[in-house]
């Protein structure tokens, strides 16, 4: 006799599919942030970086990467875990000065996805992604010093996703006058 298993509810398997979806696609995402050249970011690497942005967990993991001294393999890059890993210091503009060009890049990328994004997508569906990858390239500018720019990208993430965590964030952090504190390296 074969058993017979049964949910309690019927989406019990799966119940995040933005948070599996940005799990998986974190490394691709983070390659594509920091890949070498200046060559645009181009449809596929937009669409690693609005899926792996609809996710706080995977953005704080992306911050861990961006602001790593030691630029880590974007292929090591996991979500980060609320339950089991410390928040990030650079969340909060703490820890080592990151690399400025990295970040640059990366706040450029991620700003340049939220433009595909309007451009050729504008679903509700990733609207989430879209508005988390601008709140990210909001929080480079905030991470390098660049108070206006930083301001306004989390505006603009806020307008795509009123509720943003990370753009509300670094909108209260740039509006209460806070700004980074690195060690010098």
């Amino acid at each position: 006799m074969i058993p017979v298993t049964t949910r309690a509810h019927p989406d019990a398997a799966v119940r995040y599919p933005r948070e599996i979806a940005a799990a998986v696609t974190v490394p691709a995402a983070a390659a594509a942030l920091v890949a070498p050249g200046t060559e645009p970011l181009g449809r596929g690497g937009a669409a690693a970086v609005v899926t792996a942005c609809a996710a706080l967990a995977t953005r704080f993991a992306l911050i861990g990467f961006l602001s790593a001294s030691d630029d880590p393999d974007p292929r090591s890059v996991r979500p980060f875990d609320p339950f089991h890993d410390p928040t990030p210091p650079a969340l909060c503009g703490a820890g080592p000065q990151p690399r400025r060009s990295r970040l640059r890049t990366a706040g450029d990328r991620c700003a340049e996805a939220w433009r595909w994004w309007r451009a050729e997508d504008l679903s509700a569906d990733t609207a989430t992604g879209a508005a988390g990858a601008l709140a990210l390239a909001s929080w480079c500018s905030w991470a390098l010093g660049s108070q206006a720019r930083a301001q306004t990208r989390a505006q603009y993430a806020l307008d795509t996703c009123p509720d943003d965590p990370l753009a509300a964030l670094v909108l209260r952090s740039v509006r209460v006058g806070s700004v980074p504190t690195w060690d010098a390296r």
